[in-house]
């Protein structure tokens, strides 16, 4: 099962949904393995791994694997040696306004296409502009994946209502894009939960003796078990 988020723009959250993703718990609950995969040339999940193989150099929860390369026939042969039937795999792709290999190979390839997006006129062009073709395009010779391409909301305003947000997705964008029944709201601590390779479970339980930095990773933790049920329910199980 591979599950690539993918989005043109940058500053949309894919870095930060394709780690937390990686790590939850409702996924973990559904595949026998979990490899997470960088995409992007800038190797943001790389360096962070770097960091984090210091600090636990017998990481067995999560394989990770770095692809930066701009060879699509290589990019495809190393995706499929990650894949596999049990196991999950997800994709963090690089935000790229032309040429855009790293992305129609990802929406070619994936069993889910997550699309996080903000909800301003940037993203709404750069989605109509840019990512909305490839998607137009696979439907076009392969109208099956109809319902395969889901946008998610990111940085919501966390007391926003969520449901108010979702009907608004659902209500400007194309029909060939859904929206996911789940946000993820503007916090701080995803900003640094991941400082020295450590991810946001790990992060929670470090911060044991402070209540409001725990507090805040614990909602942290509940807004990616939403979304990790939220996609659930569209994977093809």
């Amino acid at each position: 099962m591979i599950i690539s988020v993918v989005q043109t723009k940058g500053g949309t959250g894919k870095s930060i949904l394709s780690l937390n993703l990686a790590y939850a718990h409702g996924l973990r609950k559904h595949f026998s393995n979990v490899s997470l995969v960088d995409f992007d040339p800038q190797g943001t999940l790389h360096s962070w791994w770097l960091q984090r193989q210091v600090l636990q150099p017998q990481e067995k929860s999560v394989s990770f694997h770095y692809v930066p390369d701009t060879d699509r026939e290589t990019l495809r042969a190393r995706l499929d040696a990650v894949a596999s039937p049990e196991g999950l795999v997800i994709v963090d792709t690089p935000g790229e306004s032309t040429g855009k290999m790293h992305t129609k190979l990802a929406c070619v390839i994936s069993d889910l296409v997550l699309i996080p997006m903000r909800a301003s006129t940037s993203d709404e062009a750069a989605l109509a502009y840019h990512l909305l073709p490839i998607i137009q395009e696979i439907l076009l010779h392969d109208p099956e994946r109809q319902g395969r391409f889901q946008v998610l909301p990111t940085f919501v305003h966390p007391r926003a209502n969520p449901q108010t947000i979702i009907e608004y997705f659902r209500e400007i964008l194309p029909v060939e894009l859904g929206c996911l029944g789940a946000v993820l709201p503007s916090r701080a601590v995803y900003e640094n939960f991941n400082r020295d390779g450590v991810q946001l479970y790990e992060y929670a339980w470090s911060m044991q003796s402070n209540q409001r930095a725990l507090q805040a990773a614990q909602r942290a933790i509940v807004d990616v078990d939403r979304i990790a049920d939220a996609i659930l329910s569209h994977l093809p199980l």
